[in-house]
């Protein structure tokens, strides 16, 4: 197969299934995954695709949602740093609620310390990692999305509306310079909305790869919560 066929069969495959991993791009057009990596980063430069970790998405779906075990890997240690951070906010005795996003789903192992604590989340991933937790956790229910191992949707929101919690932790995928938060998932977006109206204090965990980026659902700005774990400097703290 010629590159041109080759990078016409990777924009029919992410037509379909956007975004995708580079294995599997590989394994459908039965070609091998270093062409495939060297195809992504031409089709790159003239604005066809865009390179994310692990895979690639069309261009013109920026705002599409990436699956959770592509974000994942994106940005791990600077994830890890940023969940230990924010663990140290909470103390015995808190009532919290963890959203479904994989940076604050890595708050799990620092929570183990504390006493009679109270977790509610629409991750199914934090139950995975509950054994040594001191308290009770509590799930939002409503309808799956197994792509994200979350729950999400009408029920998810009435759950969310009845109860109350000491401390909100966050993730989304953009934050602006001016600091709007933003994502491309409508459900997840409803879902954080309405917490931010039942909590006491709001945190959102944000990599430097998310700053300057802006999608299309807005969950709120920065001066609606009560601060930003970030691994680097945030645009207006800059001199």
């Amino acid at each position: 197969m010629i590159q041109y066929e080759r990078q016409q069969a990777i924009l029919q495959y992410l037509e379909k299934q956007n975004p995708a991993s580079v294995k599997e791009i590989a394994k459908t057009i039965f070609v091998s995954e270093a062409s495939v990596r060297r195809d992504i980063a031409a089709m790159e430069a003239r604005g066809m695709v865009t390179r994310i970790y692990g895979g690639v998405l069309l261009s013109q779906r920026k705002n599409a949602v990436i699956p959770l075990d592509i974000r994942d890997g994106e940005q791990a240690a600077a994830k890890d740093l940023i969940a230990r951070k924010a663990a140290e906010l909470v103390y015995d005795g808190a009532t919290i609620y963890l959203d479904a996003s994989s940076t604050v789903w890595r708050m799990m192992k620092y929570l183990k310390g504390y006493k009679d604590l109270k977790i509610v989340t629409n991750n199914l991933r934090i139950f995975s990692e509950s054994e040594g937790i001191d308290g009770k956790i509590y799930c939002t229910g409503g309808a799956y999305d197994p792509k994200n191992r979350s729950f999400y949707g009408p029920e998810a929101i009435r759950f969310t509306e009845s109860v109350s919690v000491d401390l909100f932790f966050f993730s989304s995928r953009g934050l602006s310079e001016d600091g709007e938060i933003t994502d491309p998932a409508e459900t997840e977006t409803a879902l954080r909305k309405a917490m931010l109206k039942r909590a006491a204090h709001s945190y959102c965990l944000c990599d430097s790869s998310k700053i300057g980026k802006r999608h299309l659902f807005t969950v709120c700005r920065k001066e609606d919560i009560s601060g930003i774990f970030c691994d680097t400097k945030l645009p207006w703290e800059k001199d």
